[in-house]
This record gives structure tokens, C-alpha cells and sequence, in this order.
């Protein structure tokens, strides 16, 4: 089946989110009732990627307690688009998203922040099934770019992550997302996309980790182009997952979002420093993954998640240029702006 094409998607979801603007939320959505609430955060996330693990860690080893904080299981909304439509809407706090979440909100006018750098890598890979017709064995990523053309390929949303990449790419070699692929929205399910590529309903993924570590270790296919690998040598260190939320709701909480920031610190310290900690923690977060799958992830994820929480000016920018070339970010705030004058450094040195 044929997703709608990329510019209606986010015609759509920029429509959406100016409707979300109109929503006034009453005084206990809005945290307002209280001090108690104060430090209550709701958290969503657009799936259970290897982004969000911080996430699950700080839950799991009581970070969020530990600094005061009451965070209730983060809500999978399944799409990047939905975690900007929650923050917009006034139903979430902090959205577990993507920088091309960030960006979607900057263009609906809804004045994101990032209250955490989560993943220092662009953790979506390119992966194609059996019956996906490779080019030869030392082919350049020019030549398996083009060979993309025709390929009915499977996406966690018609916006997000997984679509920016593949403009990214197709703009490299003159391709038409549009015109030139059939897009397959899978949602956010890893499940889901394993099953559509073993049955050959589509023959090309475009999925966040460790999707691409599941494909291979059931040998139903095979990474195909990996940013994090360095097959895309100019998206080499350039940050992706964050954990999101507005300028009012940062005015709102500020104590909340820096007890948070701090509690994610810690999860990110105990992913380095803890690796056998982590495997457990790792198989938790994804139960169904089989234990090669998970003791091959633990290398990836110390590799590809910071170390503090911090979000440099240099990593922002190489996220802004991306989506600028993937024509995904029209208004991209100033780094000043959406790191909110260095929120994130001054909770740490709280």
C-alpha cells in the first residue's frame, strides 16, 4: 500500500499541531494546581528504539525518584509525528523523539527545547530483505542509493527519522522520495516490521535499532546502509534521539525538567560504566529480543549514547544542516533557543 506523499503527511501534521495550539488545557493538565504536581512529568515516546533506554533506566533504577520526581510508564504513541502532536497538544510534558521532531514543532510554532541529548548517532539504518536485489560487492553508497529506486520500503511514520534519512540519501543521487519508492507506514512496532519483511510485503526497511540487529540475527535480511556505521560519512556524530518539550511547559516545571535532566545523567553514567547492569537492563527493555541479539547490542549502545545528557552546539548544527538538505526543517531555532540558554548544564551543576 502507498503512504501519502511526504508534503501532504506534514501539511497534515503542521495542521494538526495549529489546531493543538488552540487547546487551552485546564489548571491540572497544565500542572498548575499545586506544588505537588509540580513534579509530576508525563512522558511519552514515538517507540521502545534504543533511543529511549535512558529513559527505561532511570525508571528502572529510581533515578527519577531519587531526584524528587514522579514519572508514570512513558506512553508509546508509535510515530514521531504523534510525540510533537502530544507536546503541542498539551497532553505530554517531555516526548522521547527525534531531532526531526524538534524541527516539526519549530515549524508549527510550538517553541521546542531539548531537555536531553539521549543517542550521539543517527541510530536508523537502511535494511533489506532477501529478495531486495543488492549492486555488487564494493559498490559506493552513490550506487546503492540508486538501487533503492523502485523498492517498496517500510517506515515507522510518513514523518520522522526513518523518511528524513531516505530524503537525505535520494537527494544525494537526484531521487524522489515521492516518486521513485513506495513508502509502507509500519508504525512503530519491531515486530511489525520484521513480519512485513519476511513476508516480502515490503523488500527494504528504514527502521531504528535494533530493528536492524533483530533482522540480522533471525537472518531475514541484512544492514544495508548505516549511518552509525559510518556508511554516510557526513552524518558521522550527528545526535538523533532527545527527550523534548516546549518553551511554556519548560516555564512551568523548571524544577521537574532539571530533576529529570539529572536522573537521565545518571542512567547514561550506569550505561557506560556498568556493561553486565546494562545487559540486564537492555534485556528488560526489549523481552522479546533473543540474548545474542541484546550481548551484540551492548558495544552499540555504549557507542552511540553519550555520556552526559548535553547537547553541544556543533552536534546541533550537523542535526540542522541534515534536515535542511532533507528539506525537513524550514525554521530551525537558534542553539541558544532550543537548548534554553544551556538548561541542561545548569541542572547538572546543581
Amino acid at each position: 500500500m502507498k503512504a501519502k506523499p511526504l508534503l501532504a503527511g506534514l501539511v497534515g501534521l503542521l495542521l494538526a499541531l495549529t489546531a493543538a495550539c488552540q487547546k487551552t488545557p485546564d489548571a491540572k493538565e497544565a500542572g498548575t494546581d499545586g506544588a505537588a504536581d509540580d513534579m509530576t512529568l508525563r512522558v511519552v515516546q514515538s517507540s521502545s528504539s534504543v533511543a529511549f533506554f535512558p529513559l527505561f533506566v532511570a525508571s528502572e533504577e529510581r533515578y527519577y525518584a531519587k531526584e524528587g520526581l514522579k514519572v508514570d510508564k512513558p506512553v508509546i504513541v508509535g510515530g514521531d509525528s504523534k510525540v510533537a502532536a502530544a507536546l503541542a497538544g498539551g497532553s505530554a510534558d517531555i516526548g522521547g523523539g527525534v531531532a526531526t521532531t524538534a524541527f516539526l514543532l519549530a515549524d508549527g510554532k510550538r517553541d521546542p527545547r531539548i531537555v536531553a541529548n539521549l543517542v550521539n548517532s543517527y541510530y536508523v539504518d537502511v535494511i533489506v530483505g532477501k529478495q531486495f536485489q543488492q549492486p555488487g560487492e564494493g559498490a559506493s553508497l552513490e550506487d546503492k542509493i540508486k538501487a533503492l529506486k523502485g523498492a517498496r520500503v517500510g517506515i515507522p511514520a510518513p514523518s520522522g527519522g526513518g523518511v528524513a534519512l531516505l530524503q537525505f540519501l535520494f537527494n544525494k543521487v537526484g531521487l524522489d522520495v515521492k516518486k521513485d519508492v513506495t513508502l509502507v507506514n509500519l508504525g512503530a512496532s519491531n515486530a511489525g516490521a520484521l513480519g512485513a519483511l519476511k513476508t516480502d510485503r515490503v523488500n527494504v526497511l528504514i527502521f531504528f535499532q535494533p530493528v536492524s540487529q533483530e533482522v540480522e540475527a533471525q537472518k531475514a535480511g541484512s544492514i544495508y546502509i548505516s549511518p552509525t556505521r559510518g556508511d554516510v560519512p557526513d552524518m558521522s556524530a550527528q545526535p538523533h534521539g532527545l527527550a523534548l518539550s516546549t518553551g511554556d511547559i519548560l516555564k512551568r516545571k523548571p524544577a521537574a525538567m532539571s530533576a529529570f535532566v539529572r536522573a537521565i545523567a545518571q542512567a547514561e553514567k550506569l550505561i557506560h560504566d556498568d556493561p553486565q547492569k546494562t545487559r540486564q537492563l537492555f534485556q528488560k527493555y526489549q523481552s522479546s529480543l533473543d540474548p545474542k541479539t541484546v550481548a551484540a547490542m551492548l558495544p552499540v549502545l555504549q557507542a552511540e549514547i553519550p555520556t552526559a545528557p548535553v547537547m553541544t552546539e556543533d552536534g546541533y548544527a550537523k542535526a540542522v544542516k541534515f534536515h535542511q538538505v532533507a528539506g525537513l526543517a524550514k525554521n530551525p531555532p537558534e542553539f541558544a533557543t532550543i537548548t534554553g540558554d544551556d538548561f541542561i548544564s545548569k541542572a547538572l551543576a546543581k
